[in-house]
């Protein structure tokens, strides 16, 4: 005789009741949370493979641990889990906000600091130009002060300044 292995033993659904002292209802919904499909013989009959009904033991521990937490625990675990998620999230976005701001910054100050020499320079320039219109001025009076004679001959005349 073949010894088998306890994946090639089947069991009843009357021996699964038995084993998980539970009645067809418990084991239905016990077998959809488990995600576990009863299988039928040659004959049409329902068995369980021994995996399954471990799985279907295990399933059962969970089910019972879990009904042992008080819903208020439940809630106020979960109110942790988010406070704690959303916690975490706010730093992540703060941290990145702060690097990139910290980045505009940077830029920003580089920017400033090209602002201030071009104003600087914008200033000398105005300046400049200041200088070459009262050059500009004297020289067109200076211009003023000649005529002309003759075959490329100017002649110089003193011209009363009335400016103050």
């Amino acid at each position: 005789m073949a010894t088998q292995s306890l994946s090639d033993i089947t069991l009843s659904p009357s021996e699964v009741r038995d084993i998980l002292n539970a009645d067809n209802e418990e084991i239905i919904s016990l077998c959809k949370r488990a995600s576990i499909v009863p299988k039928r013989n040659r004959r049409g009959l329902t068995y369980f493979s021994y995996n399954d009904v471990k799985r279907l033991q295990e399933v059962k521990s969970m089910k019972n641990s879990l009904v042992r937490i008080t819903p208020n625990a439940v809630v106020d675990k979960i109110m942790s889990s988010f406070s704690q998620m959303e916690e975490k999230i706010s730093n992540n976005i703060l941290d990145t906000l702060d690097k990139k701001l910290e980045e505009k910054m940077q830029g920003v100050e580089g920017m400033a600091a090209e602002l201030i020499k071009v104003q600087t320079e914008n200033e000398k320039l105005k300046n400049k130009i200041i200088e070459l219109n009262r050059e500009n001025v004297h020289m067109k009076m200076e211009l003023e002060k000649f005529e002309k004679i003759g075959f490329g001959f100017y002649k110089k005349y003193e011209v009363k300044d009335y400016t103050i």
